[in-house]
């Protein structure tokens, strides 16, 4: 298995889902479940310690649910694009994909381009697995 194969099945095992995410919100979201599996342990801590406030904590909590409707897609796409940039190993606190583009560097062998293609592909594709096109890129 060549190292390409490898990065993309790390990936996938790593791979966070808006999905379950948004199931996590629905059902467990008093809990703020859905933010511990986005990577957002510190709000999500602090949220848990809302829950200990009768009624105002409470109203607020509830409140914030409402707003987590909307910023769940991107708490997840950044999660995994912090996954990516590990498996690549490019550590630290990476900034918003657009930053990502503008300190693209060149490739320099045609498994850095493949490389660089596959992770561009999933950035376009919001980390989805269904690819758009049928190239032997991911095999």
């Amino acid at each position: 298995m060549d190292e390409n194969t490898h990065k993309q099945m790390v990936f996938e095992e790593n791979e966070k889902s808006v999905l379950v995410a948004y199931l996590l919100w629905f059902f467990l979201g008093g809990l703020s479940l859905h933010r511990f599996y986005a990577g957002k342990t510190k709000s999500g801590v602090l949220r848990l310690l809302l829950l200990l406030i009768p009624f105002i904590g409470w109203a607020i909590l509830s409140l914030l649910w409402i707003i987590d409707l909307f910023l769940i897609p991107s708490m997840v796409g950044e999660e995994n694009l912090k996954t990516i940039n590990l498996i690549n190993g490019r550590p630290g606190k990476q900034g918003s994909p657009k930053d990502g583009q503008k300190q693209a560097r060149k490739a320099l062998t045609e498994a850095e381009r493949k490389r660089e293609a596959m992770l561009e592909d999933l950035r376009q594709t919001g980390y989805r697995k269904e690819r758009r096109d049928k190239s032997y890129l991911y095999r």
